[in-house]
């Protein structure tokens, strides 16, 4: 067992360095509606093929395939919240896009998170966050991309949500997809990169075994 885990470590080491490390999120685009994910939005949260805000404009599309998760800031203060629980090598990374859209102006700053937590709920990245600091009233942003590398391996928790502040009026939105997928042939130096992983696994799987 413990053998296993340094080989997977150390090829993952290996494979990151190459950019070719990606854990993979259960319906991370949303084909399937909300399978994979835990719903505590409620209606709040829904599988879209495109959205725009009460104003009309603008129209939102998927980042990839044909439809993407949005969720309405609800009540006063409260996340709304889509999440999904996975397994991750140290090294491993996983991506995806958000956008926020704010149905609202100063003084009623809400907001849009992308959030990972550790096997004990404690926040160890937040890789998107937006709100309506800096932005003039009903500010709608762009697609942004976003990612998280886990350090060690172990359980970890993705946190989409979406939240008012102050009242619960002014309806802003939080948009998630998962991001283009692409599988480039790896560069020579990208294969030397997983030798190098391959090759650590090795000599640890050598060391325990000594």
């Amino acid at each position: 067992m413990t053998i296993s885990i340094l080989r997977t470590a150390a090829l993952c080491t290996g494979l990151a360095a190459a950019g070719l490390c990606q854990a993979a999120l259960v319906n991370g685009g949303f084909e399937s509606g909300l399978t994979g994910w835990t719903n505590q939005a409620g209606a709040n949260a829904a599988v879209v093929a495109t959205h725009a805000n009460y104003l009309g404009t603008p129209v939102y599309e998927p980042t990839e395939g044909g439809h993407f998760l949005v969720i309405t800031a609800g009540t006063a203060n409260l996340w709304q919240t889509v999440t999904q629980t996975l397994v991750m090598s140290a090294g491993e990374t996983i991506a995806g896009k958000a956008a926020f859209s704010w149905g609202d102006y100063p003084d009623f700053f809400d907001g849009v998170k992308v959030e990972i937590r550790d096997a004990l709920g404690a926040i160890v990245a937040t890789p998107f966050s937006e709100n309506g600091f800096g932005h003039t009233g009903f500010y709608k942003g762009p697609w942004t991309d976003w990612s998280f590398t886990a350090t060690a391996g172990g359980s970890y928790t993705v946190v989409l949500g979406a939240r008012n502040t102050v009242d619960s009026s002014g309806t802003s939105y939080g948009y998630f997809d998962i991001a283009p997928s692409a599988a480039p042939v790896p560069e020579p130096a990208s294969l030397v990169l997983v030798g190098l992983g391959l090759l650590a696994g090795a000599a640890a799987g050598r060391r325990r075994a000594a």
